[in-house]
């Protein structure tokens, strides 16, 4: 069939138009064209698609702690009594925790991954010296957690 246009003939077309013109943003639509074996036409048209959400894009990453903020809230409103009864509350919990420990990364806040990388480096550290006959050296205290700044 010369010329099929089948709807996923049409979406590879674009996605080789895409990752093209991101490798080669340098590319005019003419040398796209060319290089993919697409029309000038179709090469215009997959680059109006992008551009045509770049914004919305750019808007919501923006915003993207607070739309988080959102959904956590609405996620926590959703546990109540009835929906504990009709729903696994497993799932409203790790939706939840999921949302929240998002949110901190978003925020740029600690999830308490680094304490729990310090006790275990503290304790790799201490295994080690035991095992070199080294107690003595450099010694590690594991009775209070570390202090990191971000």
């Amino acid at each position: 069939m010369k010329g099929a246009n089948t709807k996923s003939a049409i979406i590879e077309k674009t996605r080789a138009i895409l990752a093209l013109a991101k490798r080669k943003p340098e590319l005019s639509q003419r040398e796209l064209a060319k290089e993919t074996g697409a029309s000038r036409n179709t090469v215009a048209k997959a680059l109006a698609k992008v551009s045509d959400y770049k914004e919305e894009i750019e808007l919501f990453r923006k915003q993207r702690g607070d739309i988080l903020d959102e959904k956590q809230a609405l996620i926590l409103r959703a546990i109540d009594s009835k929906k504990v009864g009709e729903a696994k509350l497993r799932d409203l919990a790790v939706s939840a925790g999921i949302l929240f420990d998002k949110n901190r990364l978003e925020r740029g806040l600690s999830t308490n991954n680094i304490s729990s990388w310090c006790a275990i480096v503290s304790e790799a550290h201490r295994r080690g010296t035991e095992e070199k006959g080294l107690e003595s050296a450099n010694p590690v205290r594991t009775d209070e957690g570390p202090e990191v700044e971000l």
